[in-house]
């Protein structure tokens, strides 16, 4: 009996276009998009990142490439034989992603330290898992915010896995509301914030922005610029007097694009950190 043959669609690109590209290829029907680039085990292409979204069908995937247009450099491959689906989690160790909180795939085993904090679950079929800077630098901030004790509840913004609200439910946040347009992405957060045991805490729904029309003290975006900025109004409008707003998915030189969006909006910039090509912003509302 031949072994089944899955396609993939290749997308060549830069860190600039790459979350727009991964976002597409979600909503075209990719079961899982990986992401290589520099801070991956295996390497992104020559113009810094390669997109490998893996499709159902060959229909399906042929629909995607021809959606994604004559200016994306993308192509169509096949692998032969299942195998291939879970060799990622060989690569997927445990990841510290604050200075207390350590994510563990809950196919690994993890010795914690002394003041550890775990956060064990599936990462595999939604972004934002801990192994890129733009979720470790907005988690460093969530968890600041968090221990200081101001904050009742969270409004995650494009939350994909769901992580930067389970660090502030992990540190003691009563309850924290997360949406995200990619309904995956919300399935697969709605399963590990019950394998977490924090399902009764935590408000997934799948949408944008209009999806939580509540507003917070403390609100975290980890998305990109070329949303964040367009949509600094609505963003904005949803961080109580007196509170925070987190901003990540923000390469460097976009630093004074998203400065002047947010400022535009009557917020002041608190606080930036940087990982590489990567930053964080923190606004504070007056």
């Amino acid at each position: 009996m031949s072994e089944p043959t899955f396609p993939l669609v290749i997308v060549e690109t830069d860190p600039v276009e790459a979350d727009a590209l991964l976002g597409r290829l979600s909503m075209s029907g990719a079961e899982c998009v990986e992401t290589r680039d520099a801070t991956t085990l295996t390497k992104g292409g020559p113009r810094g990142v390669t997109l490998v979204a893996s499709f159902s069908d060959e229909a399906l995937a042929r629909e995607a490439l021809a959606d994604l247009g004559p200016s994306v450099e993308a192509r169509l491959e096949f692998v032969v034989g299942d195998a291939w689906r879970d060799g990622w989690k060989e690569h997927w160790k445990p990841t510290r992603i604050t200075s207390s909180v350590v994510v563990v795939p809950s196919w690994t085993e993890y010795e914690p330290l002394p003041g550890d904090m775990l956060l064990r679950f599936d990462p595999g079929r939604a972004f934002g898992t801990g192994q890129h800077p733009s979720t470790t630098l907005a988690a460093q901030m969530v968890e600041r915010q968090t221990l200081a004790g101001r904050h009742q509840f969270m409004l995650d913004l494009g939350c994909g896995s769901g992580i930067l609200a389970f660090v502030a439910l992990l540190h003691g946040l009563p309850r924290a509301i997360a949406c995200d347009i990619d309904q995956e992405s919300v399935e697969s957060a709605v399963e590990n914030a019950a394998m977490l045991g924090f399902a009764e805490r935590l408000d997934l729904r799948v949408g944008g922005f209009d999806a939580v029309p509540e507003t917070s003290s403390l609100v975290a975006a980890n998305i990109e610029a070329g949303v964040l900025v367009p949509n600094a109004a609505v963003v904005a409008s949803k961080v109580a007097p007196g509170g925070v707003l987190i901003l990540s998915g923000i390469l460097a030189t976009q630093r004074a694009m998203l400065t002047d969006a947010y400022v535009a909006q009557g917020m002041t910039l608190a606080d930036v950190a940087g990982e590489g090509d990567w930053i964080a912003m923190e606004f504070h509302r007056p």
